[in-house]
């Protein structure tokens, strides 16, 4: 099945975890926000989240600075 993460079309397997795809993709999950369909999904919830057929997914990474 296809989902989006940031813009980006992938396949990946049905009934996969939020935290599963962000595995395969190989997405470090220190320090990044996470939200599906624009609803944030908690870094303690990402294991439970199943996708769902073009789920958009929009990852936001923290830094520091100014």
């Amino acid at each position: 099945m296809k989902i989006i993460i940031n813009d980006r079309t992938i396949e990946i397997i049905e009934a996969s975890s939020l935290q599963e795809v962000l595995d395969a993709q190989n997405i470090n999950q220190r320090g990044i926000a996470t939200a599906i369909n624009g609803i944030v999904v908690p870094s303690t919830m990402r294991a439970k989240t199943i996708l769902k057929e073009g789920d958009n997914i929009v990852i936001i990474k923290a830094f520091y600075g100014g």
